[in-house]
């Protein structure tokens, strides 16, 4: 499930997705921000690399593309 706010200061949208962690298949959290300027910043809470399931790859990416035009 991914859950969009739109009320942090400095970013126009946060969006965050659970996942599973690419080196040990724990359970672990992407926070994608689209910031006032524009840029996109992706962030693993400090994990390598998040590992996610078809359906949710493409609920991001089309909730990013929703966000980008």
């Amino acid at each position: 499930m991914i859950e969009v706010s739109d009320r942090v200061p400095g970013e126009r949208a946060r969006l965050v997705v659970s996942g599973r962690n690419t080196e040990d298949d724990r359970p672990c959290t992407v926070i994608v921000i689209h910031e006032e300027g524009g840029t996109w910043a992706i962030h693993g809470l400090g994990n390598r690399g998040v590992r996610l399931p078809t359906r949710d790859v493409v609920t991001l990416a089309e909730a990013i593309l929703a966000r980008a035009r």
